[in-house]
């Protein structure tokens, strides 16, 4: 679960990496494992993610929701609203390709692989 909520974080930071100024950021950690962050950038990129940790069959899992949004290529502005949890990664948005919804649909049903 860490890996997917890193690699979510990862990618949003991609789209702003390119030297774009910070207008507004703020963060907090708390000793409980929950956390909130966003931030805004100077070319209207805005980040906002709450978590905490969440028991699920006697075992803590981090799980998160938030949301992004950027301008995208074709001037429109691109949003996406997101869920994730012991049941995976759901993003909500019209910006996302159906074949992809489809995909997580999918995975979001598959049996969890056994812990050895």
């Amino acid at each position: 679960m860490h890996a997917k909520l890193f690699i979510v974080i990862i990618a949003v930071y991609a789209v702003t990496a390119n030297e774009v100024g910070i207008l507004h950021q703020e963060a907090e950690i708390n000793q409980d494992g929950s956390y909130k962050f966003n931030y805004e950038s100077e070319d209207g990129t805005k980040v906002s993610q709450t978590g905490s940790l969440k028991n699920v069959n006697n075992k803590d899992v981090q799980v998160a929701e938030g949301s992004y949004s950027y301008h995208g290529d074709d001037g429109k502005d691109v949003v996406v609203q997101y869920i994730a949890d012991e049941n995976g990664y759901r993003p909500i948005g019209d910006n996302i390709p159906a074949s992809i919804v489809k995909n997580l649909e999918v995975l979001a049903t598959a049996k969890p692989p056994k812990d050895n």
